[in-house]
């Protein structure tokens, strides 16, 4: 039996992934379908994105100051934008593919989400210094009770405010990359190597 039999005759399933290094631990152990793990994992994204959009959109309205409305309303139009590229991803993803286009799939849902990854991160690494000044502000202002020229008067508070976006970018952007790999990681490499197994069978 190859592959795409296997593939065929087994439950589809978003639980937890095997290892898999030999086609006859798939046999032994039956094959989960990382397509259905890719796409939850995606709808989890979305619905986070959704989250956090319901956060700041009271928050633009509440704290009338046009700088916490610029730099909060740009990281909602980046929220808004992770969302609506992670929809449209999860549109794409078709776990339920034959077992004959089973091969040209797979090759195609790891390019791109690899690639909606990456863009994914490097975006959001120049909003990371635009929301951490958002944030910065808005703490500011709740803490202070002051308006934002007021609270932003003194010069501790723009040293503070560099060290935040100092701090906070590089922070975040590493802990997006991990979060992205745990979220996707597995999912990725089990596709990869079901990709190759495909691959060496169809040679052989």
């Amino acid at each position: 039996m190859n592959l795409q039999e296997i593939w065929k005759a087994t439950e589809a399933s978003s639980e937890q992934l095997p290892e898999i290094k030999s086609l006859a631990q798939i046999q032994s152990h039956g094959l989960k379908n990382p397509l259905k793990k890719a796409k939850n994992m995606l709808g989890k994204n979305i619905i986070f994105s959704i989250i956090i959009c319901l956060i700041y959109i009271p928050i633009i309205f509440i704290y009338q100051f046009w700088q916490i409305q610029l730099f909060i309303g740009i990281t909602l139009i980046f929220t808004i934008w992770a969302g609506w590229t992670a929809f449209d991803l999860y549109r794409s993803i078709k776990p339920n593919v034959s077992a004959d286009n089973l091969l040209n799939e797979l090759k195609r849902v790891v390019s791109t989400l690899n690639q909606w990854i990456k863009v994914q991160i490097k975006v959001a690494l120049l909003i990371y210094p635009i929301s951490a000044t958002g944030g910065y502000f808005l703490g500011g202002v709740i803490g202070s009770g002051k308006n934002v020229e007021e609270f932003m008067s003194k010069p501790i508070a723009l040293y503070a405010l560099i060290i935040s976006i100092l701090v906070l970018t590089p922070t975040g952007y590493f802990l997006s990359k991990w979060l992205f790999h745990k979220s996707f990681g597995k999912s990725i490499e089990q596709m990869n190597k079901i990709i190759a197994e495909l691959t060496e069978t169809e040679n052989s």
